[in-house]
């Protein structure tokens, strides 16, 4: 469990409105990530960063202290000045073993999210180990956090009913959109053709929404949700040229730098004056913050529907003390899964000791005795050898292990 810290940045410390600064360039990101891996002298690290939270996954044999939280933003945004690295430092949150793994469990299970109860998170946690560990950024003991991770989140969310009628940003999104009475005939532009786009087309499909136009950096994902829904796909750079007008425009794209300024906002509306509704669920934000201001906008941002996700949170209370319930059992649970794994790595090198003393036995110390043998004789006990030393190999682990399920029994 120590070998676990966590550096946070989320929606409990600080203002979403501010998080899209602490958001790193894409094209840098990597570099940068593998240099805090080095600075702070970690072995693993595995990078979340969703529409209301960046936070760091660290395996190490140190706990990460607060002056490492400074070291981490200065690698992250070298531009920074120093003023501005101690005002994100003191809203980072730092979690430290059996509590860096709660936190962690906590989010998978969406009770630390913006919106309690919301399914999308798992996905995306699973997709951040996955993108981290293709970066060699992770280690064994993140691995293994991971799959308990997920493991304990899909129970919290099969044994309670925190995901009962579920929501999430992207449905409170939605939900803004029929107060404000928007037309399903309204037309479409959604920049970003990734899972997040995928539930929002699916979501407005089904309260009759047809007339969609899905823009993306990797044309091959667009073209995969245009066969999926039927509807328009172009390159991101395509933007820049489209003259057909639109209603409604949803972002939902990683950038560190606004995609939709004010100039294009403009260029996109074609010179039309009715009212034009923008969904940024992007952080940092997607569109130009000018552009939210601007007479005959409409918009909806992660920030504007904090006060509903409040409201959801104080309906699914009831179901949270349940699931703090599992998580802590699954902490149980994670102590002897550690424990076990510690075992493993001090007797790796058993197997290769017992196999040694075989050869010793059968090369020089028995040699004569067994060279006096028949051939049948020499192959029953080649297998008798055999045998005894896998078996010989398994019995210490099981025993070692046995004594840490079960100490009780050996009193």
């Amino acid at each position: 469990m120590n070998r676990y810290s966590v550096i946070a940045f989320n929606h409990h410390s600080t203002k979403i409105k501010s998080l899209d600064e602490v958001f790193v360039d894409e094209s840098v990101l990597n570099a940068r990530l593998h240099a805090i891996k080095s600075e702070l002298k970690v072995q693993g690290l595995m990078y979340v960063a969703t529409c209301n939270r960046m936070e760091f996954f660290f395996s190490s044999d140190h706990a990460v202290t607060k002056k490492e939280v400074n070291k981490l933003l200065h690698i992250l945004h070298s531009e920074w000045k120093q003023e501005k690295v101690e005002r994100f430092s003191k809203q980072a949150l730092l979690y430290n073993g059996e509590e860096a793994v709660r936190h962690v469990f906590r989010v998978a299970s969406s009770l630390d999210s913006l919106v309690v109860g919301e399914r999308e998170i798992i996905t995306q946690m699973r997709s951040a180990y996955e993108w981290s560990q293709k970066q060699e950024l992770t280690d064994d003991y993140i691995r293994i956090l991971m799959r308990k991770t997920i493991e304990t989140a899909k129970k919290v969310y099969t044994d309670t009913k925190i995901a009962e009628k579920p929501v999430s940003v992207m449905s409170l999104a939605c939900r803004k959109l029929q107060e404000w009475r928007v037309s399903n005939n309204s037309r479409v532009i959604m920049i970003g053709a990734g899972q997040t786009a995928d539930v929002l087309v699916k979501y407005l499909s089904k309260h009759g929404f047809t007339k969609f136009t899905v823009f993306n950096r990797t044309q091959k994902h667009a073209k995969e949700l245009a066969a999926k829904y039927n509807l328009e796909a172009y390159s991101l750079k395509e933007l820049e040229t489209y003259d057909k007008g639109f209603d409604i425009l949803i972002t939902c794209v990683k950038s560190s730098k606004p995609v939709v300024d004010k100039a294009l906002f403009e260029k996109l509306r074609n010179g039309e004056k009715t009212i034009k509704t923008v969904v940024d669920l992007g952080l940092p934000f997607n569109v130009d913050k000018k552009v939210l201001t601007l007479k005959n906008v409409q918009s909806v941002t992660t920030a504007s529907i904090e006060a509903i996700a409040k409201e959801n949170l104080q309906g699914r209370k009831s179901e949270m003390s349940a699931a703090n319930i599992i998580i802590d059992t699954a902490i149980e649970e994670y102590y002897k899964d550690i424990q076990g794994r510690k075992i493993e790595l001090a007797m790796r090198e058993v197997p290769q000791q017992v196999h040694k003393l075989r050869e010793q036995a059968m090369s020089a110390v028995f040699s004569k005795e067994i060279e006096a043998l028949s051939p049948d004789s020499k192959k029953v006990l080649e297998k008798v050898v055999d045998y005894l030393e896998k078996k010989y190999i398994s019995i210490p682990m099981r025993l070692a292990k046995d004594i840490l399920l079960n100490p009780d029994n050996y009193n």
